[in-house]
């Protein structure tokens, strides 16, 4: 072989061994890298939405009970029936309280017969009193039969007062009397629609009078509708009067009904409270609790009923044009008063990170994100602001442009500050 031929060969080889050791060196290095998926920041419009569910009912409804304990005798109305102010809705047996009244209106007429004839008793002692009085004076007649006279006299009028009492009495038990007999008819106090029939003729209901009065029906006014949902502790403090809101309802499928918030309960709602507002376990310190929130229709549907379950979103926020990464590039990492960031794993009190021991008192939690800047991946702390469906905004920290980690979700978890990365195919 020839010279030249062996040196072409000899450098042929040492050009081989050259890339095998840098290919190996590279895939060492690729190997070392973490896989990642990435993304540029953008400006975005974002909205903000707090989901609550409750139930659809009327603004102003009135649960109707008997003023009167007794059997419905009568049932005039059936549910969904139109009704108005004063019309007669039902009336209550009325045997007892119509025998109430005549046993009343007999009691005052006989007291008022026996004060006319107390009234004329006293006019004929009147005359016998003045007729002594003028013989006492003349000296006709003694003290004594003067004294008598007077005596009587006063036991007349007195008895004549004592009659008037009664018979007040007496007439004030008749109104009651008359007032109970009226109160068998129950009537509406408003207009609207029976929304719920609870009792049917022949029921016995309790009055108005117990302190569990029997509700025989419900009436609302369904020109005016609301939803009225229960939104999560959490989520109450961005929940404000006058917001928008998008009212889905589980029986009217695809309608959304826009609406406004009206009203924002101040007391907390323990979850799983009963309907009568007790609470289903006496300890209800770490239970979850809710906030009761009024939204207002704007123009129901005919078929919206009360009683109809309803989803709510209310519109907490919106920005437009901001700053905005996909919610789960944010994460939370632990820095030192340094400014150096703690990786995951490092954590633990007394152990080394960075050469140095790391003290839990001596960390602080931040938010921020991890941007790609050559080869690596750096933590960096960013200012959060309004959560939109998937995207949350960066007020502070990031600007249009910055490519940021992604994903995945396993990977952001123990992504440490500087890492080598790679790009990851989705």
């Amino acid at each position: 072989m020839a010279p030249r031929t062996k040196k072409i060969l000899a450098g042929a080889g040492v050009v081989v061994v050259l890339a095998a050791a840098v290919g190996v060196h590279r895939f060492r290095e690729a190997r070392g890298r973490v896989a990642i998926q990435t993304e540029r920041v953008s400006k975005r419009n974002l909205t903000s939405i707090v989901s609550a569910s409750g139930e659809v009912r009327p603004k102003r409804y009135v649960n109707i009970s008997a003023n009167v304990s007794g059997r419905i005798d009568r049932l005039l109305v059936k549910e969904g029936d139109h009704v108005r102010q004063g019309q007669l809705l039902a009336r209550i047996d009325s045997t007892r309280f119509a025998a109430d009244e005549r046993q009343s209106q007999a009691a005052v007429r006989s007291a008022r017969a026996d004060l006319e004839r107390a009234k004329a008793d006293r006019e004929v002692t009147r005359l016998v009193y003045e007729r002594t009085l003028q013989m006492h004076q003349e000296q006709l007649v003694s003290d004594q039969q003067f004294d008598q006279s007077s005596a009587e006299y006063e036991m007349k009028k007195a008895s004549v007062a004592s009659l008037q009492s009664r018979i007040a009495q007496l007439e004030a038990a008749l109104e009651s009397s008359a007032d109970n007999l009226e109160k068998t008819s129950v009537i509406s106090p408003m207009d609207g629609v029976v929304t719920s029939l609870v009792k049917e003729e022949g029921e016995v209901v309790i009055g108005a009078q117990s302190f569990q009065p029997t509700v025989i029906m419900t009436v609302g006014d369904l020109s005016v509708m609301e939803a009225e949902v229960l939104v999560d502790e959490t989520d109450i403090r961005n929940v404000a009067l006058g917001q928008r809101t998008k009212v889905r309802v589980d029986a009217l499928d695809r309608v959304e009904i826009q609406g406004e918030v009206t009203e924002i309960g101040s007391s907390a709602i323990p979850r799983g409270t009963t309907s009568s507002g007790v609470a289903s376990s006496a300890n209800t310190g770490n239970q979850a609790k809710d906030f009761k929130v009024t939204i207002t229709l704007e123009d129901p549907p005919r078929a919206l009923r009360p009683g109809l379950n309803a989803t709510a979103d209310i519109e907490t926020a919106r920005r437009a044009e901001v700053v905005a990464v996909p919610i789960q590039a944010v994460v939370v990492r632990q820095v030192d008063k340094q400014g150096k960031v703690v990786d995951p794993g490092e954590l633990a009190e007394g152990q080394p990170a960075g050469g140095a021991l790391v003290s839990k008192r001596d960390l602080e939690e931040k938010e921020g994100v991890f941007v790609v800047v050559e080869d690596a991946a750096a933590f960096r702390p960013v200012r959060t602001g309004i959560l939109g469906e998937t995207d949350i905004e960066v007020s502070e920290g990031l600007k249009e442009g910055d490519e940021i980690v992604t994903g995945s979700y396993k990977t952001l978890r123990t992504l440490k500050d500087k890492a080598k990365v790679k790009l990851e195919r989705k």
